[in-house]
């Protein structure tokens, strides 16, 4: 995994590693150990799919999103929304995550909300890379995932 991610920062691109095994195992222990001692220095968002409930679609986009705009519980929607804008610097883009991550009541086509994620995640690596590491991958919904091969084009 070394290897990849020096392609990555040295490339610029975008590449996804999968691991895969037991439940139990430690798969999200040794994920995060890895990152610790290969990303050190990359900026680090994370997020897990759920394997039920309303509105978990892009879930993990939404911890990501939080995460990265330092979007608090307490925050109201529209102080969450004044915080993804200034950390993207994009309305059009805050505008369509807010709508994914359930900030807003607007709503936009899945293509756009696949485009702002894309942009968001450049935004982020125009500064350094960036790891986004997606736990539970296997109760990801078809849109999620359609979301996450739209990030990885290049």
């Amino acid at each position: 995994m070394a290897s990849i991610f020096r392609e990555v920062a040295d490339d610029r691109t975008a590449r996804m590693v999968t691991v895969i095994g037991d439940a139990g195992v430690g798969k999200s222990r040794l994920v995060r150990e890895v990152i610790e001692r290969i990303a050190a220095g990359s900026r680090v968002l994370s997020g897990r799919c759920l394997p039920y409930g309303d509105g978990i679609t892009f879930w993990p986009l939404l911890m990501m999103v939080r995460e990265a705009a330092g979007i608090r519980d307490a925050d109201s929607p529209e102080a969450a929304q004044a915080k993804l804008l200034e950390a993207v610097r994009d309305r059009e883009v805050a505008d369509r995550l807010a709508s994914a991550a359930g900030l807003s009541a607007a709503a936009f086509p899945l293509p756009e909300i696949n485009w702002a994620a894309r942009k968001f995640l450049e935004l982020f690596a125009a500064n350094g890379p960036v790891v986004a590491f997606v736990d539970d991958i296997h109760w990801a919904e078809a849109a999620y995932l359609d979301l996450l091969e739209h990030v990885l084009q290049t």
